[in-house]
């Protein structure tokens, strides 16, 4: 059996005066909180002046959560350098696209690649490893925050420019293959020494998209150092206790994945109503979805990055959405049982810890808008009673250990630059398109991994490829040796590693040549029919030969699926309904069987457990396919309802 699940919460000690610490900690107590983050944002109190650090306030309090039985995450303040440390180092600002400097006064305005601050990074994680480290109430720690919010990932300052040179020059070894790679004989950009070559900003027109591909894995790699030199000083100082750091959803800037190597535990932030009105931003302005669910959440969207983060770690939620919140476009109240039932669904993708942001809600500056579990007035809010719901739930249930399952679905964060950078089309979206093919299998009641390129794919029986544009040979066949039946996406095999259109523009085995792409307005799309099922091809689709079964015809005249002697290969980006049709006889073929879910009703298996979830205002019912003892709610599900049902195997 695994571990019993935990709550959490985040905790701003500084915001309130010392007379509430103690009653604070002992009401998380009664509300079922186990663990409470602090200091990610304490840097000015912790070191006021420069060398002057004032420890007694964070010293009370550690001991104030610690005796009343609560675990502490205790973070490196480094997303919020103070004032005195940007006069002291005013270049070590980002600056943005336009060449713009990011000003003091918010949080995160630093640049990834400023070896001053790197240094200061280091000084200040120092500071408080040594006196926090060896403490027996800090059992995990945090890096930073959110690396990249705000449009921070990149820098176009001379830290940057300087530091970009010399991880180009260690790259290539010598200008001439850096030219032959990047392309540079086209439009005359032939360099003579690293030392010419500019950032990619600010050009005539587009960057050359090498140019700009190699950035972004620069910058990348500079997220990944700068998160290495704090958890190699937490590990000297605190040994034994996991590091974490908080992603967010739909953030693609740099690679999670190698920043997880560094990390014990993935951590991510999940607000589900914020997510849904900006998500709409790539969803084609679904308006049926924004008018059915839009005060409880998009049913795929946290699903899909807690498999996500999984596959990187341990899986907690560092912050999940208590109630309103204060920085999407819309921000309403959620549904009743709607913090219970993101809660529940996170512990059925395997997380340790759900953690609410945040205690209490602040009555000044930026986030004074932003729910906490308590009010203002320190009375509960409606998500403290559901979160002391769960807590009480969780008591009565042991859940199994997570297992393998059998469809896998590939995602890369190189691929979805390269989408990013040769767009062809606006409506593009490689996140949009991920969770188009996820949500596809969960229609039709599968679980699935997210995996990266170099995972063990054996014991899969599908394998999904939505898109990989610079998928490799020895890739493609560590999938094909698996014996899992393979089923690849549009634009897959489309460029090679140096961001260069290969001699064949698809991958052999999949029954189909691309010769040409249509990048499409998603509002014009191609009609296409597939065994008597009509539907869309929209955004992208492929023209070429078909050298093994094709299936279904567009209205000019190209299949909609091929199949070789190595996988299948779609050749469009199909609409909803035909892709879950598509997707339930791949399902079928690979040997699982697929059942048809009611609209808005979820299921996620863990070990011997189902978890369903119905998002939907409607009431459904679970469909007798799924046999078993239940454990929690009921086959009759009302909306934000939870139900776990105890199957056979």
């Amino acid at each position: 059996m695994s571990k019993r699940p935990e709550l959490g919460v985040c905790y701003y000690p500084e915001h309130w005066p010392e007379e509430m610490w103690i009653t604070d900690a002992e009401n998380m107590r009664k509300n079922g909180i186990s663990w409470v983050r602090i200091a990610e944002f304490a840097w000015s109190r912790i070191e006021p002046n420069s060398g002057v650090f004032k420890w007694n306030w964070l010293d009370k309090i550690v001991d104030i959560l610690g005796n009343n039985g609560l675990k502490i995450v205790m973070c490196t303040p480094t997303a919020t350098p103070p004032k005195w440390l940007v006069d002291q180092m005013p270049d070590m600002v980002a600056i943005d696209e336009n060449g713009r400097t990011r000003k003091f006064g918010s949080r995160r305005h630093y640049s990834f690649s400023h070896i001053g601050y790197q240094k200061e990074s280091q000084r200040i994680t120092k500071a408080i490893a040594e006196r926090y480290g060896q403490n027996n109430f800090v059992k995990a720690w945090q890096t930073d925050n959110e690396f990249g919010c705000h449009e921070t990932t990149y820098s176009w300052c001379l830290s940057t420019l300087r530091e970009f040179r010399i991880w180009l020059k260690k790259k290539y070894q010598n200008i001439d293959d850096l030219n032959k790679s990047w392309g540079n004989v086209f439009w005359s950009m032939e360099y003579r020494s690293f030392e010419e070559i500019e950032l990619p900003n600010l050009t005539v027109t587009e960057a050359n998209p090498s140019h700009n591909f190699d950035f972004r894995k620069f910058s990348s790699d500079q997220v990944k150092n700068f998160n290495y030199q704090q958890v190699k000083i937490l590990n000297d100082y605190s040994p034994g206790r996991p590091i974490s750091h908080n992603f967010m959803g739909h953030f693609t800037e740099f690679d999670h994945r190698e920043i997880c190597k560094d990390l014990n535990i993935a951590a991510w932030d999940s607000y589900p109503l914020g997510f849904l009105q900006n998500m709409q931003t790539i969803a084609r302005g679904d308006k049926k979805l924004l008018e059915d669910c839009y005060n409880i959440g998009d049913p795929d969207f946290q699903s899909y990055h807690h498999d996500l983060y999984r596959g990187m770690g341990r899986l907690w939620i560092m912050e999940q959405q208590p109630g309103p919140v204060n920085w999407a476009r819309y921000n309403p109240i959620p549904i009743a049982g709607a913090v219970r039932m993101w809660t529940w669904e996170a512990f059925a993708h395997d997380a340790e810890v759900v953690s609410y942001f945040r205690w209490r809600q602040a009555p000044f500056a930026q986030e004074q808008m932003h729910a906490g579990l308590m009010y203002r007035n320190n009375t509960p809010a409606i998500g403290s009673h559901e979160a002391m719901q769960v807590s009480n739930e969780i008591q009565m249930l042991n859940l199994p250990e997570t297992q393998k399952s059998e469809i896998a679905l590939l995602h890369d964060y190189e691929a979805c630059w390269i989408t990013e950078l040769d767009g062809q089309t606006e409506d593009f979206h490689y996140t949009r398109l991920m969770i188009d093919f996820y949500k596809s299998v969960r229609v039709n009641g599968g679980s699935l991994d997210i995996v990266g390129k170099n995972a063990d794919f054996a014991g899969y029986k599908l394998i999904i490829v939505p898109s990989f544009v610079h998928l490799e040979t020895d890739t493609f066949k560590k999938m094909v040796s698996s014996g899992a039946k393979i089923l690849a996406g549009p634009r897959t095999g489309l460029k090679d590693r140096n961001f260069q259109i290969p001699e064949n523009l698809s991958l052999e085995g999949l029954g189909y040549k691309v010769k040409r792409v249509d990048a499409l307005p998603y509002e014009l799309p191609v009609e296409v029919e597939w065994k008597g099922q009509k539907g869309k091809l929209h955004v992208w689709r492929e023209q070429g030969d078909s050298s093994g079964i094709s299936e279904g015809n567009s209205e000019d005249g190209f299949p909609v699926i091929t199949s070789g002697n190595q996988g299948s290969y779609l050749c469009g980006w199909p609409d909803e309904a035909l892709l879950s049709s598509i997707m339930k006889e791949q399902m079928a073929m690979a040997g699982l069987k697929p059942i048809t879910l009611p609209e808005y009703l979820r299921v996620r298996q863990r070990g011997n457990l189902l978890f369903f979830t119905n998002y939907g205002k409607k009431n459904v019912v679970i469909p007798d396919s799924f046999e078993g003892e239940i454990l929690l709610g009921s086959k009759n599900m009302k909306q934000a309802d939870v139900t776990i049902l105890k199957i056979n195997k």
